[in-house]
This record gives C-alpha cells, structure tokens and sequence, in this order.
C-alpha cells in the first residue's frame, strides 16, 4: 500500500490547499455551513451556504488530483481527466451497474413502498447533475483510496474502513438545514454508506477503472428523485445482505469461472 498517497489523500479531502500553499481545514466549508445554518437558520437555498456546500463536497475529488499529481502517478489535468473519464468496459461491468443500481431500489422500493417524484424522463437531465453532486466523489473513493487500502487489507476490510471514513466524512451535512442529508437518520445512512461500498468496490475490483463507479453513484443519487422512499432498519439490512452476498458470489464465483473459461 502507497501509505504517502493514501495519507495525503485522506488529509486534503479534509483540507484544501489554497493560493499560499497553506491548508485551509475542509471542515471549515461543511462544518462551517453548518453552524451558520443552524444559527442563523438559513437553508442550502442561501447562496453562499450552497457554495460552501459545493466546495466541501469536491473535496475527494480535488484531493485525488493533488494527491496522484504529487506522487506522480499522474502527469497533468488532462491525464487526470483520461483516467476518471475512461467508458471502455465490458457489457459485463455496466451489467453490473444495473445489478447492483436495482439491488438498490428493488428492495428498498418493495420494503418501504414508495411514490413517484420526477418523471422517468428528467434522468436525462438529473444524471449529469450528478456528476458534481456525488459521482465526483468516486474520483477519490474508489479510485484512490479503496484500492491503496486493498494492497494491505484486503478487499472486505478495506471496504469497511472506506464505509467509515465515507460515513464520517458526510456528518457535518446532516446540520444543514434544507439538505436531503438531513432529514435522514445517520446511523441508517451508515449502512447504506456499508451498502453502496460495497458495491461499488466490487464494480471497482471487476472493471478496474472508475468511471462505472461514477455512473452508479451518479444513477443511485439521480434515482432518488424519481423513486422516493423512506429507509427503514429492515430494508437498509436486507440490502447489505443482499448486496455483499452479490458481491462475494461475483468476485469469488463468477470471475474464477470466467478466468478458467
């Protein structure tokens, strides 16, 4: 595991560097966001608490740019740019995507119920919104971090501690008034953070890139405009099971059995 890579990478997802070359703590736009929100009782619609909210949610993805730059795993933007955008993946791997995407809503839709929010249609346009309201994530998530920590854990522990550190990672939100995030109870929210690891560690682990992660969390959070429901304990478990029972049977049956075919 690049330990270098991986440290420079967690810290500036909590830090961003700023014109002086000093590190100006990413808590401050979240965590900062929060506290005016609450105090002063102002919601995500104020714009300058929804330019905070922007900023402190591209962390992961400003931190994977420096971090890969520093360490020279990349040479410029434009390479940076190649390797997140890279959709040259077998059927299998978008196969995948779809699984998983209805994994996701299946179960939670016939669990808790639910109704229309969007029509079907606007996913055209809410997908690509969700590129800078979720999929940029991905950048720092599944291309950074989940791999270094599988060099020295292993792919399930490696998924845990990435579930954790996501989990974290996403608290100051829940206290900003006018978010999704914070009508939403945080410890179901924890698993499904378990969940969505999963899933997209195994999508990472079967296409070796991360641009199908992207398009997951990007269909996962569009989908959540159109299929609204409310998260339950039963169907938040039910998905884990199901989702990591998935996972395992790919990734210990089906790829072996592919590779000896």
């Amino acid at each position: 595991m690049n330990k270098k890579l991986v440290k420079e990478f967690l810290i500036i997802s909590i830090l961003i560097l700023n014109v002086n070359k000093t590190f100006v703590i990413m808590l401050i736009f979240w965590g900062g966001c929060a506290l005016i929100s609450q105090i002063c009782i102002l919601t995500i619609n104020n714009i300058f608490l929804r330019i905070m909210h922007i900023i402190g949610g591209f962390s992961p993805t400003i931190a994977s740019y420096i971090s890969l730059k520093r360490n020279n795993k990349v040479k410029n933007f434009k390479e940076w740019l190649k390797k997140i955008f890279d959709i040259k993946h077998t059927i299998g791997t978008y196969a995948l995507v779809i699984l998983f995407v209805l994994i996701y809503y299946v179960l939670g839709c016939a669990i808790n119920g639910f109704e229309f929010g969007a029509p079907l249609f606007m996913l055209i346009v809410i997908l690509p919104m969700m590129l800078f309201g979720g999929g940029n994530e991905e950048v720092g998530w599944r291309m950074i971090l989940q791999p270094e920590l599988e060099k020295k854990f292993g792919f399930h522990i490696a998924t845990i501690f990435t579930s954790i550190i996501w989990w974290l990672w996403h608290l100051p939100i829940f206290f900003i008034i006018g978010t999704a995030n914070a009508n939403m109870n945080y410890f179901l929210f924890g698993i499904m953070c378990l969940t969505l690891c999963y899933a997209l560690a195994t999508i990472r682990k079967v296409s070796n890139g991360v641009f199908p992660c992207i398009l997951t969390h990007c269909l996962i959070n569009g989908l959540s405009a159109i299929f609204v429901f409310n998260y339950s304990l039963l169907s938040c478990c039910i998905t884990l099971i199901v989702t990591i029972i998935v996972s395992i049977l790919i990734l210990n049956v089906v790829i072996p059995l592919r590779q000896i075919g």
